[in-house]
């Protein structure tokens, strides 16, 4: 069965594996776009008794680059998982730690993508990768630590001499609350909408609901009990609900935008820092 499999998943690259020999000959799949092949000929050579384990970093990170390419971020963490980083030249090391961490930051693990940037300032502090400064900055806003953020942001700006204001200054990054605005939309309905930022919204709401509590009244109060209660209350009932967690979902959405458009302030470092 295992001899079946390994056949299977083997036999559609068997043409490829003869121009695997070689690193050279994986990595012209590679910048030819042919990032599934490349992949699978830099495996090719991992299994082929790589040697040194400088070298078996180096085919990890390879393949690493192929999933990245592919965009498959948690494929690509768990191949450079695989990596010793305590191995091969510092260059080699610091490209590790940085790719590492930014595919668990894509694939939505900030606090370890922070951990490993974390552990390659500890070990390389005068390392030459000014972006990996970048995505701490993003993995810091991602966690919510803000002051933290800032203050990284401020260090990158004077040590690489950034220009340009400091997307931290006169901006309200603080996010507000979804509890909150859910429980004040049940005390006063639209309130919770308001509060996320959606005014009209939040006035829409309450008029809706006062007019389906009015129609249930006049009902009620003119013996047409049975439209007051299926109409006028159960649409009420629906609309009451419905707006508090309407109003959560807003203050997420309101949270979401924000953290957005910070990241986005930051990254246009980027573009000076690939200069």
């Amino acid at each position: 069965m295992i001899i079946r499999y390994f056949l299977i998943c083997t036999f559609p690259f068997a043409p490829f594996f003869t121009r695997a020999q070689s690193l050279a000959a994986a990595d012209s799949l590679f910048e030819e776009g042919r990032y599934l092949e490349a992949r699978v000929a830099y495996e090719y050579l991992l299994f082929q008794r790589p040697g040194a384990s400088d070298r078996v970093n180096l085919l990890l990170l390879k393949k690493a680059y192929c999933f990245k390419a592919e965009g498959l971020y948690n494929e690509a963490y768990e191949t450079l998982q695989q990596a010793d980083f305590f191995a091969g030249s510092d260059s080699l090391k610091q490209t590790l730690y940085y790719e590492v961490a930014l595919a668990a930051y894509v694939s939505g693990q900030h606090d370890v993508a922070l951990s490993r940037l974390q552990e390659m300032f500890y070990y390389f502090p005068d390392h030459n990768l000014p972006m990996a400064f970048l995505l701490e900055i993003l993995c810091l806003n991602q966690l919510q630590r803000w002051d933290d953020a800032a203050k990284r942001y401020q260090q990158l700006q004077t040590r690489l001499h950034l220009a340009g204001d400091n997307p931290y200054k006169g901006r309200r990054i603080k996010p507000k609350n979804p509890d909150r605005a859910e429980t004040w939309s049940y005390v006063l309905p639209g309130s919770g909408q308001v509060y996320a930022g959606y005014g009209a919204r939040g006035v829409s709401s309450l008029l809706l609901q006062s007019a389906c509590a009015a129609f249930a009244t006049y009902s009620f109060h003119n013996g047409f009990y049975f439209s007051g209660a299926f109409t006028g209350v159960s649409l009420f009932y629906m609309f009451y609900n419905g707006g508090a967690r309407y109003a959560r979902s807003l203050t997420e959405k309101t949270n979401a935008k924000r953290l957005n458009a910070l990241n986005e302030a930051v990254l246009k470092s980027a573009q000076e820092l690939k200069k």
